[in-house]
């Protein structure tokens, strides 16, 4: 099991202050790590490419993973952004090894020991701080108590940063809760520290303000006086891209800065409107961060590019975004908060102190590959909101999730049971029952409990899950009329879920409705246009209906975004002839 700490902090000073401030120049960053990933036994890093076009002139650069990142990481390439080529190529190599880095740490299970909360109760980290990790105040607190002490997981040693001493916490407990919400990595430990406590509370201000339709004051674009913000402002008014600037900040007492940005040239059809936002320490740069990942996000506002949402949800109208638009103000950029201070070491204490005084606890895990060696935490602060994660939460909720993927059907079924006994009529165990069930492929079974789900008030953001498998319950029945009509249901309450698109294209194909799979297999590549399945389904459909260069053309797509898709390459030799 890995022990963390003590994490000792020196002091760093800025070298490099012109886009983001590290201590070393971005050139030296990337001819640094790529240096150490050509002498591990492990391909990392195959190449880095500029891949914006030009128009907002904007830099953002791809890091392609080598085959042994992909397999770690489970992802093709990484993306960075900077103001300047050398910033977003450093950025795009330095999250390549940050992700091989926590991916590592986490695959390897000799990095924690499995077991209970009771196993470690002399340094665990308090069920009050698992409680808050989830936001439950229910009144469900003892008796989750219980289920959680009695619940399995895989602890490791964390550092305090805000009482200086070692944690034992349950890696996948928060990673159930955050996934890879939290990693950073950098030159020195503590720009990796502030990296990652920056990211973090840039995830729960965003988190908070989305949610509750929060209108926070506008800032003054012209209040910048940052050198490199200023430039690619002019840039983006010179494209005719709006921006709507506000302050993000909070009460955090760490400035934030978000920018809703969108071209009313290109938007809707080849351009989205995209929302984000940036936390440093210092404002200017805060802003810099979040301009330039609305450029990374963008594809330039001319490319027909979809971005995949995260910290902040995605608006299709600009109506939508009223609350954002026409918020009060404006405040000038220097009203913000400015922790900022020229040796990194002090804007990390002083991130550790702004948290402390609102009860939040910093602890980081040290991830650091021992081969790569460049510095790598995993962030926790519980508390603290993530979009995706963020309401109708609970212990005994992510008791249940864990069960369910931590034990064998028969096992984990005994414990839900259990569970119900202790917390009767709660939707969530019923939901997860029911997955148990699928995977014994009792579909019959399955759909009973996913019924009882709905009718036991189940949160709303839960509820498109729900239909979505029951629709899959449905189909492995193989009655498609009536999978297609509860995933309507849940399309009708959320129209971002590409399993639920998936899987009515799947229903229609299989009813030999072609024209509505390929419509719904084209909702699916809107939302994720990497899904290279849904290129390959689109091209059977294509193949049924004797469209064979549609059908050709989809193959091919596919292959190109995946070329481990057998059955797509096999029906591409069989229209072409090709081997």
């Amino acid at each position: 099991m890995k022990r963390t700490g003590p994490i000792k902090m020196t002091d760093a000073f800025k070298q490099a202050t012109d886009d983001q401030d590290k201590v070393l120049r971005p050139e030296e960053t990337v001819a640094r790590v790529k240096q150490r990933m050509t002498t591990m036994d492990l391909k990392i890093l195959d190449r880095t490419t500029r891949i914006d076009n030009g128009r907002l002139d904007i830099p953002v650069f791809f890091s392609t993973c080598g085959h042994d990142a992909r397999a770690v990481i489970g992802t093709k390439k990484q993306m960075g952004k900077g103001a300047t080529p050398a910033q977003a190529e450093a950025s795009a190599v330095m999250e390549l090894a940050e992700r091989f880095s926590f991916f590592s740490f986490y695959q390897n299970h000799e990095h924690t020991r499995l077991g209970t909360a009771a196993q470690f109760a002399d340094n665990a980290i308090s069920f009050d701080q698992i409680a808050r990790s989830v936001h439950d105040e229910s009144g469900d607190l003892e008796v989750s108590r219980q289920i959680f002490d009695s619940l399995p997981l895989r602890w490791t040693g964390a550092w305090s940063l805000t009482r200086e001493k070692e944690v034992m916490v349950p890696l996948d407990w928060f990673y159930a809760i955050n996934a890879f919400n939290g990693p950073s990595a950098g030159n020195c430990v503590e720009e990796a520290l502030s990296q990652g406590i920056c990211e973090i509370v840039e995830r729960h201000v965003s988190s908070v303000i989305s949610r509750g339709q929060i209108s926070t004051p506008l800032i003054d674009p012209a209040s910048s006086t940052d050198r490199l913000v200023r430039q690619m402002l002019a840039k983006y008014d010179q494209a005719g891209i709006r921006l709507t600037i506000t302050d993000f900040t909070l009460d955090m007492g760490i400035p934030s800065v978000g920018v809703l940005a969108y071209d009313p040239d290109s938007f809707p059809a080849k351009s989205e409107i995209v929302w984000t936002a940036g936390t440093t320490p210092g404002p200017e740069k805060a802003l810099s961060r979040a301009l330039t990942e609305v450029a990374q996000l963008a594809g330039d506002f001319n490319s027909g590019s979809n971005y995949v949402a995260s910290g902040l949800p995605k608006f299709t109208r600009l109506e939508d975004a009223d609350y954002v638009i026409n918020a009060p103000g404006p405040i000038r950029l220097a009203d913000l908060p400015d922790i900022s201070n020229p040796n990194i070491r002090n804007e990390v204490e002083a991130c550790v102190q702004a948290l402390s005084r609102r009860d939040l606890e910093v602890l980081v895990v040290d991830t650091t590959h021992p081969q790569l060696a460049v510095p790598a935490f995993y962030t926790i602060v519980p508390g603290t909101h993530f979009r995706e994660r963020a309401a109708g939460t609970s212990v005994a909720m992510f008791a249940a999730k864990l069960t369910m993927e931590r034990f064998g059907t028969d096992e984990a079924i005994g414990r839900l049971l259990e569970m119900e006994r202790l917390l009767p009529g709660k939707y969530f165990i019923q939901f997860y029952l029911g997955n148990c069930h699928l995977e014994r492929n009792d579909p019959e079974t399955a759909l009973s409990h996913f019924s009882r789900a709905l009718d036991l008030s189940p949160a709303d953001q839960d509820i498109p899950s729900i239909y979505s498998y029951m629709g899959v319950c449905h189909k492995e029945r193989g009655d498609y009329a009536e999978a297609l009509a509860v995933l309507a249901k849940g399309e009708a309450l959320d129209q971002e879920r590409t399993d639920i698109y998936n899987l009515m294209g799947f229903c229609h194909f299989m009813r030999k409705e072609h024209e509505a799979a390929i419509h719904n297999f084209e909702k699916v590549i809107d939302l994720d246009p990497g899904s290279a399945i849904d290129y390959a389904n689109i091209a059977s459909n294509y193949r049924d209906m004797g469209k064979k260069d549609e059908a050709v053309r989809y193959y091919r797509l596919a292959l190109e975004l995946d070329p481990s898709i057998d059955f797509a390459r096999d029906n591409l030799n069989r229209l072409t002839g090709e081997n």
